[in-house]
Parts: C-alpha cells; sequence; structure tokens
C-alpha cells in the first residue's frame, strides 16, 4: 500500500481547493498527556488506510477538490503562531479543515472568523478564565472563543468545574451534557442546529469514550459514539464554515488517528454531496 506525507484524498492545489486540511502541531499548554503535535502527521498516515469513497454518504471524494496546505510553523510564542495561522488562512478560498494540536488551535483559527456560532464537542466545558495563569491554555478555549462568536454550544460535556457550570449557565452557553445525549439521544441537538446559518464545528476527541477513541489529552469515561456524530455532520454540514479536529496524541494502535481521518472524509463527503 502506497502512503505519502500528505493526506490521502488531496488532490488539488491550495488555491484551486474547495477544502484546504493542514495541521497546527501545538500544545505547549496541555496539561495532562503531552503529544498532539505529532496527530497532523499521524492522522495523515492514518488517512492512506481509508477509501475515498463514502458509504455513509454516498459520494467519491474525488470529484471534491481538496487540498493539504502542510503544517504551520509553531515556533514561537502563542502570539507568532496565531499570526501565522492568520496569514495562512488569508492565503485559501476554501473551507479550512484544521488538524491540530491542542484545543487552543481553534481560538487561532476562530480569531480570523466573523458571524459564526461555535459548536463544540468536547467532555470538558474548557470556559476557566484562566490556567496556569494563562488565558490561553486549552483549559480556556471555548471561553475565549466566546468574546468572538454570535453564540456557544457545547455537546457532550461531562467534566469541569463548578464555576464553569454556573457560568455557562448564566451566560447563555447551550449545554448538551453526554449522559442527556447518551440517554434520550441527538434530537434537540439536531433541533437546535437547524437554525443555525454559519457554524465553525470544532472536534475535540476526549468527546467519544476512551473505547473509541483511546489516543487523547486527557481521556474521560462515559464518552458518546462516534455513530452519532454523523448524525450532526449530515444535518449541518452545509452550513460549516471551518471544521477542526483536536487533542488526538497518537496511539500505538492507530485507532484515534484513523477514527480523525475518518471523520475528515465524512464531513467532506457530506458537505461536497450537497454543494456540488
Amino acid at each position: 500500500m502506497h502512503i505519502d506525507s500528505f493526506f490521502a484524498t488531496s488532490n488539488s492545489s491550495v488555491s484551486d481547493a474547495d477544502y484546504v486540511i493542514f495541521g497546527i502541531p501545538y500544545d505547549a499548554t496541555q496539561s495532562f498527556k503531552p503529544g498532539s503535535r505529532f496527530a497532523p502527521n499521524a492522522i495523515r498516515e492514518a488517512s492512506w488506510n481509508l477509501e475515498s469513497y463514502s458509504l455513509y454518504f454516498d459520494y467519491n471524494l474525488d470529484f471534491a477538490r481538496i487540498a493539504d496546505g502542510g503544517n504551520v510553523n509553531c515556533d514561537g510564542s502563542f502570539e507568532e503562531v496565531s499570526e501565522r495561522v492568520s496569514k495562512f488562512l488569508e492565503k485559501i478560498n476554501a473551507i479550512p479543515i484544521v488538524m491540530g494540536g491542542e484545543h487552543t488551535v481553534s481560538y487561532m483559527v476562530a480569531r480570523n472568523l466573523e458571524d459564526f456560532t461555535y459548536l463544540v464537542f468536547d467532555a470538558h466545558f474548557d470556559l476557566r478564565e484562566g490556567f496556569d495563569s494563562n488565558p490561553y491554555s486549552h483549559e480556556c478555549t471555548t471561553r475565549r472563543v466566546m468574546e468572538m462568536a454570535d453564540e456557544v454550544i457545547i455537546a457532550g460535556v461531562r467534566s469541569g468545574t463548578k464555576e464553569e457550570r454556573e457560568f455557562a449557565e448564566n451566560s447563555g452557553v447551550e449545554v448538551y451534557y453526554s449522559w442527556d445525549l447518551l440517554e434520550y439521544g441527538f434530537e434537540d441537538l439536531l433541533d437546535s442546529l437547524e437554525s443555525k446559518q454559519r457554524m465553525y464545528l470544532s472536534l475535540d476527541m476526549d468527546v467519544f469514550d476512551p473505547s473509541f477513541a483511546p489516543g487523547v489529552s486527557a481521556p474521560e469515561p462515559f464518552g458518546i459514539n462516534p455513530y452519532e456524530f454523523l448524525k450532526v455532520i449530515d444535518e449541518a454540514a452545509d452550513r460549516i464554515i471551518a471544521f477542526d479536529i483536536v487533542e488526538v496524541v497518537p496511539d500505538i494502535n492507530m485507532v484515534t488517528q484513523t477514527l480523525s481521518a475518518k471523520l475528515i472524509n465524512e464531513f467532506i463527503a457530506s458537505n461536497a454531496s450537497l454543494r456540488f
């Protein structure tokens, strides 16, 4: 089997693409298990094991214009890396698909967007004002993105502080706890998404139960099933303006990075099948 250093379904130049996949291998603030800086290349490697045809969405990715833009240089400070991300995004006229890196890369992307709902799947609230005296820690990402987004929806959460929970309740954050999603299904969430026109979809892979995604920075029991996430993509893909997958720490059996690559393919298949 041929394996190369770019995402397997990449078939276009960055300037001509409708979808640009790129990595932000930044993990400077990870507080438990480090290593998500290795995820973009590990996800690329895993992508070569997958077919380019989506059975679920009945779409062949050969017909979508997909580019792999490589990795953003993550040397230097948080501000320097953020500026490089902004300069990269200025060069593309496509839906960005970001491979982190820790969850702070979502802020680096969101600061370049306007008029959007931040839809984040995450086991954790990430609503702290600061962590270890750093307002841009991965523990604070959703709090920082809130300052730019029109509204915030958090799905799959099952870990956080009492202060974060109260902040969410008092700030109008729409929260779907994992136990409610497991008990009652995703219908309420899907109904809510029907009215959202521009969404930034952020997928922290720890939202899934560790049995599905063991290779993450902060695994948390009682997570959701990846199949349910396909239903969300099916409902919302045509209104997603940016998509990221973060917090993957590659596991030796390639389970988590393969699931990540699969979900990138399925997102593109769903979006492209509606657009083209």
